[in-house]
């Protein structure tokens, strides 16, 4: 095999690595075999026999390995436990750095970090004899967030014993800036690939196996006499979707197959695929705070067809159902095509995509019936002001309604609620603090502050926002011995100040004790607040934790109004809409005065003139179609908002 492909720790374990499979197949296009190397699956391979025999707290598990893939991510942890000799001998930052991730995460984790590095130096050796096996001529990493200290003392190692190697470096951890400063500041790396590699990786190996120099291509990093020649970035898809190939994963489930972690791995794995790359959104309105996508903002889809067949063939290959797209955002003509053809093919498929919030809800039900049963919609905030300082593109009662619509069709919305945004008003934070109280039957967020992102315009314009990016986040220069402005070059989180001055932290309290009891309260039992329709009456069943128990009855009109708001609407439509059906007439004011009193009851959202109900159907999973007066009462809504 004269290519080996390398993916190292902290990559999720439940994940086959998608990067591999597809560089592998390209190769496999012009010639050229190559062998993957899964060394996440055999880290934890290697922390379960040598723990084996310890007593039961200090054996290491697989929680032990998501925890710091995860959960300590904010820190780089699990770059920290690879920061091992031949790349860094031990010193005193290391005590620096573990007070510094004492002071954003659990001890638990920190204390796992400590025990995991002792059986780095004997996992790196066991993996460079792997590697140095099959004989290769090019070694090549792909590194994406809390892989890079691993990848890069692993490449020094293999460098080490055979000279004649080519290391290659490519993935998102080597867009931009941050792969020249890779490229300068490691010398034991060879060639940085940055951007897409479809391309250019076949044919720096090309090169590479018939002895040639290696030719310049956008974007590559490559040495002539030992010195760094970088060739500028074309900040465009070089790629085109249909020539990206369908990824293998053979090697991942051979490993996975013979591995003594099988039987509790297996449940959980899910298979990566891809649908399409760049953001729609994004590239004609950036959310100000998302360093997402870097040089590959233009969004391109695959055929719907060819999609679904991927998907198909991986569940019939390696017998899994569980799918996880790579997307940043999903095509909406993929709900309209790809999905239903999902649908059609009558298995019990579980996907995973990312979204925008402002669905409707025969979208959401399309999800829901072709087996996206979660999603990331990008909610952010509740706040319609700070959205809008966001560039999101949304309204808080869009975020809401989507909420609502997921707990009534039974989607799983995994969702932030972030703050600290340049210029945001703190008296949003009280108001959302108030607003919890009606939410807790829906899904809870996670509470987070933003950050400062490379690629992102809150970067690239830090003074048009009012911010001033002071260095790269701490953990940095912990993990790299380097120069200030190399560092600044290899970091992708910032740490800023506020030029007003302000501390989000002083007003943000009172909602993140509301946000800590709704997630609380989530586990313990989060109640429900659901209708019943009757002959020309509705019932109404408060049963939310935290709330007083109520029951509702609602005749006639008044039932009428409710139900008409499920999508948002304003009084003034409504009334318009009554008078047109040939109902009850009704003011718009006397209307709004009855939204208002649902208001204070805690069963209506109002924001302006546009009202949301917040009842779900008493069956959750409800598969009746949009209405006429759903659709034109929420085109109303989003007019008077």
């Amino acid at each position: 095999m004269p290519v080996s492909l390398v993916s190292m720790p902290f990559k999720d374990l439940r994940r086959p690595p998608i990067q591999l499979g597809i560089l592998k197949r390209c190769l496999t296009r012009v010639g050229i075999a190559a062998r993957s190397h899964s060394f996440e699956l055999m880290f934890m391979e290697h922390l379960h026999s040598r723990t084996a025999e310890a007593d039961e707290n200090e054996r290491l598990s697989m929680d032990d390995y998501e925890q710091i893939a995860f959960d300590a991510f904010m820190v780089s942890l699990g770059d920290w436990i690879f920061k091992v000799p031949p790349y860094a001998e031990s010193s005193r930052e290391d005590d620096e750095y573990l007070d510094y991730a004492r002071s954003q995460i659990s001890e638990e984790a920190v204390i796992t970090a400590i025990q995991m590095k002792r059986f780095v130096p004997e996992f790196l050796t066991a993996a460079a004899d792997e590697v140095l096996a099959g004989q290769p001529r090019i070694v090549g990493f792909s590194t994406v967030f809390q892989q890079n200290v691993a990848s890069l003392v692993l490449a020094k190692i293999l460098k080490a014993r055979d000279p004649s190697l080519t290391i290659v470096f490519g993935g998102g951890n080597c867009d931009g800036p941050m792969g020249a400063a890779l490229h300068e500041c490691f010398p034991w790396i060879d060639v940085v690939v940055r951007g897409e590699g479809e391309r250019v990786f076949p044919e720096v190996v090309l090169d590479t196996l018939a002895g040639r120099a290696v030719r310049p291509h956008p974007g590559l990093c490559y040495r002539v006499d030992g010195q760094s020649v970088v060739v500028p970035q074309v900040n465009k898809p070089q790629v085109p979707m249909d020539e990206v190939p369908t990824p293998t994963y053979e090697e991942f489930f051979e490993r996975l197959e013979r591995s003594p972690l099988r039987a509790e791995l297996w449940p959980e794995v899910a298979i990566l695929f891809e649908s399409s790359r760049g953001c729609w959104w994004g590239a004609k309105s950036h959310c100000t705070f998302c360093g997402e996508n870097g040089s590959l903002m233009p969004f391109r889809r695959k055929p719907a067809a060819r999609v679904v067949d991927e998907i198909l063939g991986f569940a019939a290959q390696y017998k899994i159902l569980d799918f996880v797209a790579v997307d940043e955002i999903i095509d909406l003509g993929h709900i309209r095509d790809l999905l239903p053809q999902v649908s059609a093919a009558g298995c019990d498929l579980e996907i995973f995509y990312e979204t925008k919030a402002n669905l409707k809800k025969d979208q959401l039900r399309t999800f829901y019936s072709s087996g996206v049963h979660a999603i990331q919609p990008g909610i952010e905030s509740l706040s319609t002001p700070i959205l809008r300082l966001m560039r999101k593109g949304v309204t808080a009662l869009q975020n809401i309604r989507l909420l609502k619509w997921c707990a009534e069709i039974g989607i799983n919305p995994e969702w932030n609620l972030l703050y600290g945004f340049p210029g945001e008003p703190p008296e949003e934070y009280s108001r959302m603090a108030e607003l919890i109280p009606f939410l807790v039957h829906f899904t809870p967020p996670s509470f987070a502050p933003v950050q400062m992102e490379r690629f992102s315009p809150y970067f690239e314009r830090p003074a048009e926002f009012g911010i001033e990016l002071t260095g790269p986040m701490p953990q940095y220069k912990f993990l790299y011995s380097v120069s200030s402005e190399a560092l600044s070059n290899l970091a992708y989180d910032f740490e800023h100040r506020y030029l007003d001055g302000r501390d989000p932290e002083t007003y943000v309290t009172g909602l993140r004790d509301a946000v800590d009891r709704w997630r609380q309260l989530s586990e313990d039992g989060p109640g429900y607040l659901c209708y019943r329709r009757g002959p020309g009456f509705l019932t109404v069943e408060d049963r939310r934790a935290g709330l007083e128990a109520a029951d509702y009855r609602f005749d006639g009109i008044e039932a009428k109004i409710y139900l008409a708001c499920d999508a948002g609407a304003t009084a003034d439509h409504l009334s318009k809409q009554f008078a047109m059906d040939g109902d009850e007439e009704l003011h718009a004011h006397e209307i709004e005065e009855y939204l208002d009193d649902l208001v204070q009851a805690r069963l209506m959202y109002r924001e302006g003139n546009c009202f949301l109900s917040l009842a779900i159907p008493i069956t959750t999973a409800s598969t009746a179609s949009e209405t006429r007066w759903e659709m034109d009462a929420a085109t109303a809504c989003l007019m008077a908002t």
